[in-house]
């Protein structure tokens, strides 16, 4: 039945095939997209890729190193999951995403050779970045791992060199309830006689990824050995951005050697000054009910996401106002009072997303009185716009990415900043 929905003389565009997948859900398993790709000619076989996998920092340390690339000369693809406003920004070429056109074109393919077994939403995605990524014949392509590692989607590839960014309690149906084993997950990246690098972690963490590179043969590496973090300057917001910057950077010189050449100390600077991620401790300035305001747009949807913030606001000494809302299931419970404490004032709202939490649910978790709800998160932005502030006091928005991208994208619709993320150069482009 979806096959010939999306077959036909019509065309559907990408974003109508993915609405119709989304009734598949999400699946952990490598079977069904290596048999889909096996169907499509092995494109992950034509693109040498880097995996990135990690709980906190893997879209920023994928886009960094993306970018370091890009100005060493490496045509690069950049695949990150999920999407601020527009699922085009998943799949971008020297930091410029795919058009919507091209990833109806690439998803038609994929639907098409899945036959009357459809691939789930994040499968799809995955295959059409392999069929984007050699048909424009890049020299490298990073993958964000989507969920965990071992199970993944995008672990159907044989990656020349693997990452793994700060390990956090996140998804612990799916990966486990400790440490050790969400660590034991994201190690699935690894491969046998080839390099994982890593950033120093708890304890429990750095044992099982030494324990998983002894079974599987990998060579583990710790890449803060000999990194000069007083030194590094990085474009994006946060102390804890240096350290995934330095990790691309490392990344970037072992791919580099792979590649028999060395990695200009030009491309490591111009690389990580095109560096943008929108959405994480992003600043906008603007004009709003006569004043001017200052709004952070930050993800901050796990626990340690939220400490990491909490941190950065707390260096920064602003005063602030705080407009949260999150998945039910991300701990909000660890996350809010976190944030919240040293808010001004506190609006709660919803998002667009079937697993959203109700801003009835997340007042109990502050005292009796210190929130506003606010059902509707766009007419939340124009309340807290419109509240008493000063140049110097800024509205924080995060607890989830779909937050962030459904309030970033209302906020330009009504005073024309941010642009859209898809618009966004996020790397170096030749």
């Amino acid at each position: 039945m979806l096959r010939r929905h999306v077959t036909g003389a019509t065309k559907p565009s990408a974003s109508e095939i993915l609405d119709r997948l989304e009734v598949w859900g999400q699946k952990l398993g490598l079977d069904a997209t290596r048999s889909l790709l096996d169907v499509l000619g092995r494109p992950q076989q034509r693109v040498p890729a880097v995996l990135v996998a990690g709980t906190n920092g893997k879209g920023s340390t994928s886009a960094a190193l993306a970018s370091i690339l890009s100005a060493a000369g490496f045509r690069c693809g950049l695949y990150t999951s999920p999407h601020l406003e527009h699922v085009e920004e998943r799949l971008r070429i020297d930091g410029t995403a795919i058009s919507e056109t091209e990833l109806g074109h690439w998803l038609r393919r994929v639907l098409d050779a899945a036959g009357e077994a459809p691939p789930t939403y994040f499968e799809s995605l995955t295959a059409a970045a392999w069929l984007h990524f050699a048909h424009h014949g890049v020299d490298a392509a990073v993958f964000e791992v989507g969920l965990g590692g071992r199970l993944d989607a995008t672990n159907v590839s044989d990656p020349l060199l693997s990452v793994i960014t700060q390990v956090a309690r996140d998804h612990a149906p799916q990966l486990g309830w400790t440490l050790t084993s969400i660590a034991g997950e994201k190690a699935g990246v690894m491969r046998p006689g080839r390099t994982c690098l890593t950033w120093p972690g708890r304890p429990e963490v750095q044992r099982e990824l030494r324990r998983c590179a002894a079974v599987r043969g990998a060579r583990l590496v710790d890449a803060s050995v000999g990194a000069e973090l007083d030194r590094l300057q990085a474009p994006l917001a946060g102390r804890h951005q240096l350290g995934n910057v330095a990790l691309a950077i490392r990344a970037a010189k072992e791919f580099c050697a792979l590649a028999e050449s060395e990695l200009p100390a030009a491309a490591v600077r111009n690389g990580v000054d095109a560096l943008r991620w929108p959405g994480r401790l992003e600043w906008v300035d603007l004009e709003a009910h006569g004043a001017r305001r200052r709004v952070l747009f930050d993800a901050a949807h796990n626990p340690a996401g939220a400490a990491a913030l909490r941190t950065y606001l707390d260096e920064t000494g602003l005063r602030f106002d705080l407009l949260y809302g999150s998945l039910a299931e991300k701990e909000p419970e660890l996350c809010l009072p976190v944030l919240a404490e040293k808010a001004d004032r506190v609006a709660l709202t919803a998002f667009d997303h079937p697993r959203a939490a109700s801003p009835e649910a997340l007042a109990p978790l502050l005292p009796a009185g210190r929130a506003v709800i606010h059902e509707d998160a766009s007419n939340a932005l124009e309340r807290c716009l419109a509240a008493p502030s000063s140049p110097d006091h800024a509205l924080v928005v995060t607890g989830s990415l779909y937050l962030v991208g459904e309030v970033r994208s209302a906020l330009r619709g009504r005073y024309n900043v941010p642009p859209a993320a898809r618009k966004v150069v996020t790397g170096f482009r030749p």
